[in-house]
């Protein structure tokens, strides 16, 4: 058996209150994303940190080309009244991955964190997970990612890009599938 940090899956929110509680003392890394009109969490203590932009933000499929031209004309739409998104990138798929490799040995707990503890947050944890578990137990993540947050609902893209960094021939992807259609 690999051992690894355990996982938590917070909002903004949850997370700057749980950092106040004694149960903070566990942590031993955060992961927290935050898009252009949110914060990332600061904790008050020294632990590993990776702290990334992107927005909850639709990631552009050439596979589907209607769908990327409706994600082309809502961004279009959405940039003239000022709200610019930006989608994940296969760079921050590939920051995760490169983080969660780094404190795979640290033990303690890792809090992963954006806006609401849904969609950006659960994926990164699925693709920590995805790391720490091996080949193989793709669908094991992604029932683990549902344990420890019920609600959530990984982001596609990231995990997409996840996938291919991690050579899982869409077997992560697949793994959401059955939670996020």
């Amino acid at each position: 058996m690999r051992y690894h940090p355990s996982v938590l899956i917070l909002g903004y929110s949850e997370a700057a209150m749980f950092l106040k509680q004694p149960e903070a003392a566990d942590v031993s890394a955060i992961i927290s994303i935050y898009g252009h009109r949110e914060y990332p969490i600061e904790p008050e203590f020294q632990c590993k940190r990776l702290t990334v932009q992107f927005d909850d933000a639709e990631v552009e499929c050439e596979k589907d080309p209607l769908r990327a031209s409706q994600l082309r004309i809502r961004r279009r739409d959405a940039a003239e009244i000022g709200l610019i998104q930006s989608p994940p990138t296969i760079s921050h798929a590939r920051e995760i991955i490169g983080f969660a490799k780094q404190i795979e040995s640290l033990g303690g707990t890792l809090i992963c964190q954006c806006l609401g503890g849904i969609s950006r947050s659960s994926a990164a944890a699925l693709l920590c997970l995805a790391v720490w578990k091996g080949m193989g137990a793709e669908s094991d993540c992604v029932q683990e990612v549902l344990r420890i947050r019920p609600a959530a609902q990984p982001h596609r893209g990231l995990v997409c890009f996840g996938d291919e960094i991690l050579s899982r021939s869409g077997r992560l992807v697949a793994a959401i599938d059955v939670i996020r259609p």
